[in-house]
């Protein structure tokens, strides 16, 4: 029955039923505006990291050749991440009773620095281990990923122990096979059935310095350190650029940041144009004759009238306070591009947050714009991006650091360079890392409040020198060594110290006026 029989015979209009409410996830749903296509989940994340890695590594490294703000980015992981010296070794070895050996700690500390000398801790001979260091981390942070093989034996180094970096590009990222018994090899990572990293399967020779693939070898898993932030938790194989979500950004602002200076250049090198005005005679245009019969060297039709190739109106170089006469029949008009005017900066402003945000730094420390800074938002946003450089420090130093300390002590060991039991190796394979610190926005009130949480037993005094990135050790060292040079010198060191402490305060202003 229609509806409007079924109005007519009721004599009411239909009761529309209400929708009932779904309780469902809206985000799941397709969406136009939103540009969500499909529903369900078609790839894994590391499906599609292995799928891209190589066009992403590509942009990833143009992007970093030619952007100054990516460029910036790098320079401040390595200050920050691995600063001036590098991630420093502190053995931690202790006896039965939990006391510090302070021996076998110096002893493992000053073979350790002998061996991180440039010329000892890498196959190539060119780089110290705090060069190796900021090689790795700005590669992982570039390319995703960043390898280098162990090799151990006589024929590397006094150490028997030396690094070799190597290329991103030669790893099969392209193989995948499923080896059966739950083993797998998956882009060029051979896996066993728990997925743990068994082989990696590379190319002999790197493809993009030597043109195509050629050999493939199989290095076993324990050669390699493999530095990575996992992209896909379930199935952690390989990483990508961490400017992955940036790197289209940055692209357009290199793109808009160039159309904008071209066009400023143009506007300012062209001044104008000269026009024919529309109601002029053609008889009283230069370069036509009486009947309005264009000259020879003028051309065009009959009819038409053009200066000549010496009367023809040319460009001109102005100077200030010059007028000049243009030719009877022509105008002057003005190009004057209007861009780029006063919206550029907010607009790059807009683009730079969101850059910052995907790479996970302050605003203000990738833009180098401290225009509007105060000392709250400094406090607020430094302390969240140092935090941050803390979490990369911790990462840094037990991903890579710790990857290669276990092998370089057993073979220093074997080698004698360290001189120490190989029967106590558990023991002495105690190794921490200390990183870079920071100095304090405001220094005076943070040494304040932690000289009152070290009396208070909030804070250890092994703490407050981790943050300034130093051991409690090391300064009682310096301080020793300071001590005795004065006593060498004939100062007293304690009267120097204390001396800070005597000084008569300033009297206040106002107290003095009273007085």
């Amino acid at each position: 029955m229609g509806v409007l029989a079924r109005l007519f015979r009721t004599g009411k209009a239909p009761v529309k039923q209400p929708r009932k409410a779904e309780r469902k996830f809206k985000a799941a749903r397709p969406d136009r505006l939103a540009n969500f296509k499909a529903m369900g989940f078609y790839s894994s994340l590391m499906h599609d990291a292995q799928e891209d890695l190589l066009g992403l590594v590509s942009h990833s490294r143009e992007q970093s050749q030619n952007n100054d703000y990516l460029k910036g980015f790098y320079s401040h992981l390595r200050r920050n991440v691995v600063g001036r010296g590098g991630l420093l070794i502190k053995p931690v070895v202790r006896f039965e009773d939990e006391s510090l050996d302070r021996e076998s700690n110096k002893a493992i500390r000053r073979a350790f620095l002998d061996w991180s000398k440039r010329g000892t801790c890498t196959t190539c001979g060119k780089f110290s281990f705090a060069d190796s260091q900021r090689i790795a981390l700005t590669s992982v942070a570039r390319d995703g990923n960043f390898l280098a093989r162990k090799y151990l034996g006589p024929e590397f180094g006094a150490f028997g122990f030396q690094l070799q970096h190597l290329d991103i590009t030669m790893l099969d990222i392209e193989l995948n096979k499923d080896l059966g018994a739950g083993h797998y090899i998956l882009a060029g990572v051979e896996c066993n059935a728990v997925d743990r990293p068994v082989a990696y399967h590379m190319f002999k020779r790197n493809p993009s310095r030597f043109g195509g693939r050629g050999e493939r070898i199989r290095i076993p898993a324990q050669e390699i350190v493999h530095l990575f932030a996992p992209y896909d938790q379930t199935a952690p194989v390989i990483g990508v650029p961490w400017a992955h979500t940036a790197l289209r950004r940055l692209s357009q602002m290199n793109r808009f940041e160039e159309a904008a200076l071209s066009n400023a250049v143009y506007g300012a090198q062209k001044m104008g144009f000269y026009t024919r005005s529309a109601d002029a005679d053609p008889d009283e245009l230069l370069g036509s004759d009486q009947t309005g019969a264009t000259t020879a060297e003028g051309g065009g039709a009959e009819g038409e009238a053009y200066l000549d190739e010496e009367e023809r109106p040319r460009l001109e170089e102005m100077e200030g306070g010059v007028l000049e006469e243009l030719p009877q029949g022509y105008d002057f008009k003005t190009f004057d591009p209007a861009y780029p005017s006063g919206e550029m900066e907010p607009f790059m402003k807009i683009m730079l947050r969101g850059v910052a945000t995907g790479l996970d730094v302050a605003y203000s420390s990738l833009s180098s714009d401290l225009e509007k800074a105060n000392f709250s938002s400094l406090r607020a946003g430094l302390g969240e991006e140092r935090e941050q450089w803390g979490v990369l420090q911790s990462w840094f130093a037990d991903h890579y650091c710790g990857a290669i300390v276990s092998d370089w002590l057993n073979m220093a060991m074997l080698t004698r360079k360290l001189p120490l039991s190989m029967t106590q190796r558990e023991r002495f394979n105690a190794i921490e890392w200390t990183g870079r610190g920071w100095q304090s926005v405001n220094p005076k009130d943070d040494a304040t409040a932690n000289k009152t949480n070290m009396e208070t037993r909030i804070k250890s005094p092994q703490e407050v020198a981790s943050e300034r990135g130093r051991t409690l050790e090391d300064i009682y060292d310096d301080f020793a060594e300071a001590s005795q040079l004065a006593k060498d010198r004939g100062i007293d060191l304690e009267a120097v110290l204390s001396a800070g402490s005597k000084v008569a305060p300033v009297p206040d202003k106002d107290s003095a006026l009273e007085d």
